[in-house]
């Protein structure tokens, strides 16, 4: 974290984590002031500068502009330990993604619609013949029928099931110069300021504009808990099997590997000039 952290700077908020905040204040004796008796976006805030404060004395891993990648090693991302990263955030809805995926199809029947209409009237649509018109036609028919072919409803609540009401959160502090280098994390929606679309529509998919998040590495034991422990109660024991089944198939789709990290985002927010 830097040595100084400016009190005064504004920010704009996009993700916070108010009872991942309240319970951190708690344990490090930070005043919770008008967060506790007016529990509002804006005490939360103000809860969440003097937090950030305090917690420069844990010494988070600082991972910004200055951050040398030569230490980006598993040794530096403990189980646990708070981190502030800026650099390219992706956001990934997968809820919204997959409401969005079942309509796709007739999405883009209506644009293929619209398409060829302003072709037809168009200088360019005058020079062309009619089998070059149909030919045109032709060819967004094969792309709207291959995207059908995907069954996207089918794959959309495939999605929702997967990965449940979360965001899909991933940071590269360096794109250019380092691409693997990635913090990939789960927040939750609630928790954000504006809702899916919203985001969607303000900041699109990524975001590459100095944004910063603070959050905590997870890195647990990949060996704890990955073995059956029996009962002799044979109907316990089998649902056992199937919880760590599901386990492995959920740790598939969303558990990166290094040089990947994951950890919990706490906060997501930029500095305005």
């Amino acid at each position: 974290m830097p040595a100084q952290i400016e009190s005064q700077s504004l920010r704009e908020f996009i993700y916070l984590d108010t009872p991942r905040v309240l319970s951190l204040a708690a344990q490090l004796g930070v005043e919770r002031g008008s967060a506790g008796e007016s529990p509002d976006r804006v005490g939360f805030e103000q809860l969440f500068a003097s937090l950030e404060t305090a917690l420069h004395a844990r010494q988070p891993l600082d991972i910004g502009p200055a951050f040398d990648f030569a230490n980006w090693t598993p040794e530096a991302f403990t189980d646990g330990r708070l981190l502030r990263a800026t650099g390219a955030i992706r956001l990934l809805d997968f809820s919204w993604l997959s409401l969005a995926l079942g309509g796709l199809p007739a999405v883009l029947k209506r644009m293929s619609k619209m398409e060829m209409e302003a072709l037809k009237s168009s200088d360019e649509g005058r020079r062309m013949s009619k089998s070059q018109l149909q030919q045109r036609s032709m060819e967004n028919q094969s792309a709207i029928a291959k995207v059908e072919e995907f069954k996207a409803d089918e794959l959309g609540a495939s999605i929702s099931r997967l990965y449940g009401e979360v965001v899909r959160v991933k940071l590269r502090p360096s794109p250019a110069e380092q691409p693997r280098a990635v913090l990939a994390g789960s927040a939750a929606v609630e928790h954000f300021y504006d809702s899916p679309a919203a985001l969607s529509q303000k900041y699109g998919i990524e975001v590459d504009a100095g944004w910063t998040v603070l959050g905590q590495v997870n890195a647990p034991n990949p060996a704890a808990g990955s073995q059956p422990i029996p009962t002799g109660n044979k109907m316990e024991d089998a649902f056992e099997q199937i919880a760590l089944l599901m386990n492995n198939a959920f740790r598939m789709a969303s558990a990166p590997a290094f040089p990947a990290v994951s950890f919990t985002p706490i906060a997501m927010y930029r500095s305005l000039t």
